[in-house]
């Protein structure tokens, strides 16, 4: 059974020394210099659908099968990996960060080092859109989002 335990922030999980293959750090920087968040939102599914079959070659598992539920704006809180079926279903909004947590799951990992490998993975690949988010509990999450859904600016 997959460890459920999340940490209770990112910063526990933050590490400089951790590494990476050349293989997927290549497959998620051609993707990041694909611009994931511009385009039409089928021309956004495209990218992510590659970033999964280059993500599943470079880690030489399965290709797990990539499904977007209802994207409309919301939380990614219901995206998750169905081990069963190797199917990773996004939900919610297209997610870098949510995607490489699911793929994560697929490669094996339980809910605290899915955390630490997709944000480590993340920061890596995507400095400066990893600088702009806040951390809230163990999730990275847009300023205006935070605002959004509590009406109130972070001060941590």
């Amino acid at each position: 059974m997959r460890d459920r335990q999340y940490p209770a922030t990112v910063i526990e999980i933050l590490d400089d020394q951790m590494t990476f293959s050349n293989d997927l750090l290549q497959a998620v920087q051609k993707f990041a210099e694909w611009k994931p968040w511009k385009g039409s939102t089928d021309s956004r599914k495209e990218k992510f659908r590659q970033l999964n079959r280059s993500m599943a070659a470079a880690c030489r598992i399965k290709l797990p099968k990539l499904i977007f539920g209802e994207l409309d704006g919301g939380s990614t809180g219901d995206s998750h990996y169905r081990p069963q079926s190797h199917r990773i279903i996004i939900v919610g909004k297209l997610s870098v960060v949510t995607f490489l947590h699911e793929f994560a799951h697929a490669l094996g990992h339980g809910e605290r080092e899915a955390c630490r490998w997709s944000i480590n993975l993340f920061r890596k690949c995507f400095p400066r859109q990893y600088s702009r988010l806040i951390h809230i509990g163990h999730t990275l999450v847009r300023p205006e989002t935070f605002i959004q859904q509590t009406g109130r600016r972070n001060n941590g």
